[in-house]
């Protein structure tokens, strides 16, 4: 699916005292730039939508096109202008992406996570979620539909999930980002002088914190041969140079050092945390209550650097995951068919009619390939 990128900056900026709010500065370099940069790396053609004079955004070496319906009449204008640049300027492109000038954290993977979201549906819109919360301008729109958005736009329709909904709305789930063992969402954007202050301060948090690893999950149901996947990735990715960590989803009462080990005495004595500590190892086993288990990002702000982390389990997280299917394992629904977060299958049989890559479960290097074209960073 080839895209364009369009940077919507052409808002009234009401509750930031009007005028570019993508202008204004975050830490030493503006808001817009900081938004181009991430986007930068996802896509080969990016524009800029605003209204007035284009001069104002000539340091970015951007094109800049304004709304191509009158009378600030809301983001779907721009997004309408969006399709119509890309029409003309990348004709290959089928989609376009849009971002809003005044979100500085969003996600490296971005336009990779909508596309998956849209295999099989491409005339759908994939919408950005995150916290249970759809973001309407931060999406991936088919240039096909430019027409019937300017005709939705000048019989005075507004909403843009009201003229989505009508070619089919996918909305996306994104994690929060960790940083610095904080859970930030990765939409956060600054629609208020105090708002800017805040995100002031979560780029300099950003910026001082090491990168964060690629998450890859390994999900199927019940010996589906997600541990034995697990384990020759770890060392085939090992292998490769990359530092690899895990996260293993478990059940109720799982035993880490069971008998009569010191540490187990320490924790039936009541200890809610016990650490193990040696020259080569630390284990650290943390005691909680029914029904508190910790999300997953939070178990991943727990972790140490790491290149790349895989998480078995986990089957509702809102990561990129390679699902697991084996003839002698639990039935069960096929995830890849509901879930827009998986992104290819592993299976010991043939498998037809998927709607992304499928791989031999022994085809190790494989699917070690496709995790490092996915983190290319990792």
């Amino acid at each position: 699916m080839g895209c364009v990128a369009i940077v919507l900056a052409g808002g009234l900026s009401r509750r930031m005292g009007g005028g570019d709010k993508g202008l204004l500065d975050l830490d030493g370099r503006s808001m817009i730039s900081r938004v181009i940069e991430t986007i930068r790396r996802q896509t080969d053609r990016i524009a800029i939508n605003a209204n007035g004079d284009p001069a104002r955004f000539g340091a970015l070496g951007l094109p800049v096109v304004a709304d191509t319906v009158d009378g600030f009449v809301g983001p779907l204008a721009g997004v309408l202008a969006g399709m119509r640049w890309a029409a003309r300027e990348a004709p290959g492109a089928s989609h376009v992406l849009t971002v809003s000038a005044d979100a500085p954290l969003l996600p490296g993977d971005l336009a990779s996570r909508l596309s998956d979201g849209l295999l099989g549906r491409p005339t759908a819109v994939a919408i950005a979620r995150s916290r249970g919360e759809v973001h309407p301008v931060i999406g991936l729109w088919p240039v096909a539909l430019a027409d019937d958005l300017e005709a939705w736009l000048r019989a005075g329709g507004r909403k843009v999930l009201g003229w989505t909904d009508r070619h089919g709305t996918v909305p996306v789930d994104f994690p929060d980002r960790i940083m610095a063992g904080l859970a930030i969402d990765p939409f956060f954007n600054a629609n208020t002088p105090e708002e800017l202050g805040e995100a002031r301060a979560l780029v300099r948090l950003l910026e001082a914190s090491p990168r964060p690893p690629a998450v890859i999950g390994v999900a199927g149901w019940k010996n589906s041969g997600k541990t034995t996947l697990v384990e020759r990735l770890v060392a085939e990715l090992t292998q490769r140079g990359h530092r690899v960590a895990t996260v293993k989803h478990a059940h109720h009462l799982f035993e880490v050092d069971p008998g009569a080990t010191d540490s187990a005495r320490h924790r039936r004595a009541g200890a809610i945390e016990v650490a193990v500590v040696s020259s080569r190892r630390i284990a650290q086993i943390t005691e909680i209550a029914a029904g508190s288990e910790p999300p997953l990002e939070c178990v991943l702000a727990r972790l140490g650097p790491a290149d790349i982390v895989i998480v078995e389990g986990y089957k509702r997280a809102p990561i990129a995951k390679i699902e697991v299917r084996r003839t002698a394992g639990a039935p069960g629904e096929r995830l890849a068919d509901r879930d827009p977060s998986v992104i290819a299958v592993a299976a010991d049989h043939e498998v037809s009619s998927s709607r992304v890559p499928t791989f031999g479960l022994d085809d190790i290097g494989s699917i070690a390939d496709l995790i490092a074209a996915r983190f290319p960073s990792a």
